[in-house]
């Protein structure tokens, strides 16, 4: 009787390690630095947005044009590294942007003195956790806005005028392959071009 009370309580520990373990797996930030000072080479910094050492988090009341006042989180980054290169992950442990920050730019000629991240990519996902879109900053700029359909292809590119923002041509795409492509020629006014015969 005494054997099987204690293989009893020895289960139970077992049982209560593994679950205490998993907790403590699922509480983990995803943190990674590599810092190195006085090289060539950029610092590169895995953060998660949950990490309160990197970033101050905030509610905040947004309202746009046609729509309804939300309430919705804003992160800040407190005191970002000059020329360190970030990968931020939320707290799905996806990854949402990847950048390098500049305390100050120049492109053209002008030197901007903004702290920002001028040359990045911005990630949204669906709710099932499939990538959504993939938009991209160069020199301050957009650049492209990728998007990609329910099997991960990518389903349409909205590329934009490096001057103005304003879109330049967008290419959809049918099962991965192009199929047509918009060109702009004033705000929302394009002529397209088909890329497939169809049968």
């Amino acid at each position: 009787m005494k054997i099987i009370y204690l293989n009893l309580l020895f289960f139970f520990v077992i049982i209560s390690c593994n679950g205490t373990e998993k907790k403590y797996q699922q509480a983990v930030v995803v943190q990674k630095i590599k810092y190195k000072k006085n090289t060539t080479n950029n610092d590169t910094l895995w953060v998660s947005q949950n990490d309160t050492t990197y970033f101050r988090k905030e509610k905040v009341i947004r309202s746009r044009p046609c729509s309804y006042a939300k309430l919705e989180t804003q992160y800040e980054l407190i005191k970002p590294l000059n020329n360190a290169y970030y990968f931020i992950y939320n707290d799905k442990k996806q990854l949402i942007f990847e950048g390098k920050y500049s305390s100050e730019y120049t492109d053209e000629g002008q030197t901007n003195k903004n702290g920002y991240f001028y040359n990045s990519k911005t990630y949204q996902y669906k709710s099932n956790g499939n990538l959504e879109s993939i938009h991209y900053m160069v020199n301050g700029r957009s650049s492209k806005t990728e998007l990609f359909d329910r099997k991960k292809r990518v389903s349409e590119i909205t590329y934009y005028d490096k001057k103005t923002s304003d879109k330049a041509k967008v290419e959809i795409y049918d099962e991965g392959k192009l199929d047509e492509t918009h060109i702009y020629t004033s705000f929302n006014n394009y002529y397209t071009v088909k890329q497939r015969i169809r049968n």
